[in-house]
C-alpha cells in the first residue's frame, strides 16, 4: 500500500509504503450503476434525494449502466448491506486495483492513457461502468482508475500508514471525514493511481462520488 519517495506524483498522505496481509474477499467488478442502485430504492432499502434538476441521468435510461453518483457514505453502506456485502476497506480496494505486486496503476505500470482509463475529462462524463477493459486490474476489476470517485469503510488518517496494522488494516477507529479510491473522469491523472488517497465528509455526496461493494 502506499507509494515510495520515488513517486514524484505522491502525497504525503500516501507514506510509507507498507506491505499489509489481507484475508480472502470477493469485489464487485464495476461500480454500482444507476439500475443497481434504483433496484434497491424500489425495493423501499435506500434513499435517492437528488433531485432531476441536479442529476437527470440518474433518471434517463440511457444512463442506466453509468455509476450511481451523487452518493454519501451512508447510502453506500445502506446498498452494500442489503445485497449481502459492505463497503471495501482501504485495503481492500487498493489490492483490488493493484494486484499481488503492487502495481502503480490498475491496468500494471503503463502511464495512463485514453483506452485505459475514465479521467482527466478526457471525455468530460460518466462512461457506462466496464466500458475500457484495457483497464482492467489483474484480478479483473474494473474502472477502479476513473469513472468515479469510489467510498471505502475507513475513516481517513493523514497519518495512519505510519502506524497501520500489517494484518487485515480497518482504518483509524473514529475521524470526520472517510476514504474515498479512484480519480473521477474530471480528476487529473495523478488520482488514477490506486495509492492516492482522498477524503470528504461522510454525510455529503457529490456529483463524482460513487462505489463498489465487498463479500467476504
Amino acid at each position: 500500500m502506499g507509494s515510495t519517495q520515488n513517486d514524484s506524483n505522491r502525497d504525503i498522505n500516501e507514506e510509507p509504503q507498507h506491505t499489509v496481509y489481507l484475508d480472502a474477499f470477493w469485489m464487485s467488478k464495476t461500480q454500482v450503476t444507476n439500475a443497481m442502485y434504483t433496484a434497491c430504492v424500489n425495493a423501499g432499502v435506500c434513499k435517492y434525494s437528488v433531485k432531476a434538476s441536479t442529476n437527470p441521468n440518474y433518471f434517463d435510461p440511457i444512463f442506466a449502466s453509468h455509476p450511481v453518483v451523487y452518493i454519501s457514505w451512508d447510502m453506500a453502506q445502506t446498498y452494500c448491506d442489503w445485497t449481502g456485502g459492505r463497503l471495501p476497506t482501504e485495503a481492500e480496494w487498493e489490492k483490488a486495483a493493484r494486484g499481488p505486486n503492487g502495481a502503480k496503476y490498475p491496468w500494471g505500470e503503463s502511464q495512463p492513457r485514453e483506452k485505459f482509463v475514465n479521467a482527466n475529462n478526457f471525455i468530460g462524463n460518466t462512461t457506462a461502468v466496464g466500458l475500457f477493459p484495457y483497464g482492467k486490474s489483474f484480478f479483473g476489476a474494473l474502472d477502479m482508475g476513473g469513472n468515479v470517485r469510489e467510498w471505502v469503510s475507513d475513516w481517513y488518517d493523514p497519518n495512519y500508514y505510519q502506524n497501520s496494522p500489517s494484518s487485515n488494516p480497518q482504518g483509524p477507529e473514529t475521524g470526520e471525514t472517510k476514504v474515498l479510491k479512484g480519480a473521477s473522469f474530471s480528476d487529473p491523472i495523478r488520482y488514477t493511481r490506486p495509492a492516492s488517497r482522498l477524503t470528504h465528509e461522510p454525510g455529503s455526496p457529490g456529483a463524482v462520488r460513487g462505489f463498489r461493494c465487498v463479500y467476504p
